[in-house]
């Protein structure tokens, strides 16, 4: 066999393998698919007499985590500008901050202060950046011994909610948590980028991902009974599932995990927690939903990809294995379905790499084609030719779903960009998927424990006008 032979065998074995897992993944997306259109998962249109109704119930007390560290560019706005817009008023913000950290302590003192029955500073027990859920884990001890001095309970909360300090909260956020049956121990509500300009490609990207995520992704998950990931925001805990994994683990949030939110979302559905998903729209039919700015700087989006990827595919994996696994009996007949779903929370391991590989090899075939100026001749090229039509047109029906969310929530144009965008997001997810892989296999092959120290991004937090409500 010549050299040319023998280099066309490998390229059409290559690419073979490659397509083979293109057509794997996209079938995937189409089980996803295919269940939400048979249910025709829409977001639920509250009507006024309805919000009318909700507003009138009993406000159970609901307590907002927000940790802080190095956040006295947003945390004053954030606070006064959500506290005008909530129509709801039985809540506490605890804000939790830390003592080497002046200018958001002063800021946080500033605000309790002034709003002394809705604001609680809790100091962090040791100088920061520790990581978030050390942050959340002191604002629970907090929480969790004013609940236990009351001696008339006057005041304890029943939800307990996490948002961070550049989030906007929608005003019937609450009112809607307030009214949902009795027994929940998990709520999730979407969570959406603030629109940006058509310029910013890569904070546009998450226009599309979240988008996609929120509007197909997670209601599938709940009509399917599956797992629902925490956000990491706009998520509500009942007081009662979060003392029991106290009680059972010793602590709430997992301190050596970078995805604390995901990781504790799916103890709680091994624990057998009931959760849930609120895909609302409000009177005037906009979403009821948290938004808040993400990366425009790609750099800052690889990083924050990176810290996501190690914890969900990583990290959580390491410590608990692949939750509701058909070696266990945790989930009972709901096993294949609970392991679907982790499986393509880890699927970004895989895909997104996968397709950078695949460009590279088109590009270095293309440049050996025009070097030896001889075409390449596949033994299976009819094979091949089938398998490049089908996943093209995969491709196209997966530009235009992506493309059918993102205007559902942001309009046409930016539907139609979140098309080419796509090139972009498979690069970030890509070479974010790449960097956690190498240090998360480093780590371990240098037996490293590393500390897990707050790596977050700067935030920003949008101008609004501060309309006030009232309950």
């Amino acid at each position: 066999m010549s050299a040319y032979e023998k280099t066309s065998l490998m390229l059409e074995t290559i690419f073979f393998l490659i397509a083979t897992l293109f057509l794997l993944g996209s079938f995937d997306d189409l089980i996803i698919d295919a269940v939400h259109a048979f249910h025709r998962l829409r977001p639920r249109s509250v009507l006024k007499a309805e919000w009318q109704l909700w507003r009138a119930f009993p406000e159970k007390p609901i307590a907002i985590m927000i940790p802080a560290w190095k956040e006295s560019s947003v945390l004053e706005a954030m606070v006064n500008t959500n506290l005008a817009r909530i129509r709801y008023q039985n809540y506490k913000w605890y804000i939790g901050v830390y003592p080497n950290d002046a200018e958001t302590l002063t800021i946080a003192r500033d605000l309790e202060k002034l709003h002394p029955s809705r604001i609680v500073v809790v100091v962090a027990d040791r100088p920061g950046p520790t990581s978030k859920a050390h942050c959340l884990n002191c604002i629970m001890s907090v929480i969790q011994a004013e609940s236990d001095s009351l001696s008339d309970f006057s005041w304890a909360p029943h939800w307990i909610a996490i948002h961070d300090a550049e989030d906007v909260i929608h005003p019937d956020a609450f009112t809607a948590i307030n009214a949902q049956p009795a027994g929940m121990d998990f709520i999730q509500l979407p969570i959406f980028s603030l629109p940006v300009p058509a310029s910013e490609w890569v904070s546009g990207t998450y226009l599309d991902e979240f988008a996609e995520i929120h509007l197909r992704e997670i209601p599938v998950r709940k009509v399917m009974n599956m797992p629902i990931p925490s956000a990491g925001v706009g998520t509500f805990f009942s007081s009662s599932i979060l003392m029991k994994i106290g009680q059972r683990f010793r602590y709430w949030f997992d301190e050596e995990n970078l995805t604390e939110d995901y990781e504790i979302s799916l103890r709680i559905a091994r624990l057998g927690g009931k959760q849930d998903f609120l895909l609302l729209l409000d009177e005037k039919l906009d979403l009821v939903a948290t938004r808040e700015y993400f990366p425009s700087e790609l750099g800052r989006s690889i990083r924050q990809k990176t810290r996501w990827t190690t914890g969900i595919g990583l990290q959580t994996m390491a410590k608990w294995g692949s939750y509701g696994s058909l070696s266990t009996d945790i989930f009972k007949n709901r096993n294949w379905l609970t392991a679907y779903a982790v499986l393509r929370d880890r699927k970004a391991l895989w895909a997104n790499p996968t397709v950078m590989f695949a460009w590279f090899m088109i590009l270095l075939t293309v440049l050996y084609i025009i070097k030896s100026d001889r075409p390449l001749h596949f033994q299976h090229e009819q094979a091949m030719i089938n398998l490049v039509w089908i996943n093209t047109l995969l491709f196209f029906f997966r530009f235009f779903q992506r493309a059918r969310f993102c205007a559902r929530v942001y309009g046409t144009t930016q539907g139609l960009l979140s098309i080419p965008r796509v090139l972009l997001s498979t690069y970030i997810n890509g070479v974010a998927c790449l960097k956690a892989l190498y240090r998360y296999a480093f780590a371990k092959a240098k037996h490293e424990d590393r500390k897990i120290e707050w790596d977050k991004t700067e935030h920003r937090f949008p101008t609004l006008p501060t309309e006030q409500h009232t309950s």
